[in-house]
């Protein structure tokens, strides 16, 4: 019975070269563009955080990061205007901090 290696055996015909430019390739595919808000879309944003801080409900925040969107789960902590950053408590305990340039979208669970 033969046993198929996969990729495994066309790996030794391709030069490292060749894979570093197939592995950009595909990033290049999966990358995503930053998306622009306008005057609307941000104050809807600036609302949610203000109620949930008020009120201190979960929220669920999607943000731009290296080219794709993260979403993250947690209770607001703080604004840092200074900064400008958004601090959240995940459910770890743990403290993520966002920049406000990268919020794209806040819904309050």
């Amino acid at each position: 019975m033969l046993k198929d290696r996969g990729g495994i055996k066309w790996t030794s015909l391709m030069l490292p070269e060749h894979v570093k430019a197939l592995r950009e390739f595909d990033w290049d595919i999966t990358r995503i563009e930053r998306p622009v808000l306008d005057e609307q879309q941000l104050e809807e944003i600036n609302e949610t955080i203000y109620v949930a801080m008020e009120f201190n409900t979960a929220v669920k925040i999607t943000y731009y990061k290296a080219g794709c969107n993260e979403t993250i789960n947690g209770h607001i902590h703080y604004l840092d205007v200074h900064n400008k950053q958004l601090r959240l408590v995940t459910k770890g305990e743990d403290i993520a901090r966002i920049n406000f340039s990268d919020i794209t979208e806040v819904t309050r669970l």
